[in-house]
């Protein structure tokens, strides 16, 4: 469902990952969709939304979901194309990460994060 706001180019959508009720607020940059807002979590910069993602929210407090990720990046051999974070609900963050190439295994990540998606658009 989208529900655009009054004399604005942003949407409202209801989206559902993985069974979980998501609210997101985006628009378009040039012909890139990006994200302005989740859960009621502002990004300052939008978050453009192309290529493989990764998507997390993890306590704003703990950096170690962010050295971890780059661990398995590394890895993997791929490589971190954008990083953009979101402003902090109830001591939480969303990131939004570009990357060269979807990772196969998330595994080590997911003790560090409350929710994580991997999509590619």
């Amino acid at each position: 469902d989208v529900a655009p706001e009054p004399d604005s180019s942003t949407g409202l959508v209801q989206v559902s990952l993985q069974g979980t009720p998501h609210q997101v607020t985006g628009t378009v940059q040039g012909s890139t969709p990006v994200l302005r807002q989740i859960n009621g979590a502002t990004f300052k910069q939008p978050a453009p939304l192309s290529g493989p993602l990764l998507i997390y929210r993890a306590k704003a407090s703990d950096p170690s979901a962010l050295a971890t990720l780059t661990g398995l990046l590394s890895k993997a051999g791929a490589q971190l194309l954008s990083y953009h974070s979101s402003s902090t609900v109830a001591g939480e963050q969303w990131s939004v990460v570009g990357l060269s190439a979807p990772l196969s295994n998330l595994g080590e990540l997911k003790p560090h994060v409350t929710e994580i998606f991997q999509l590619h658009l």
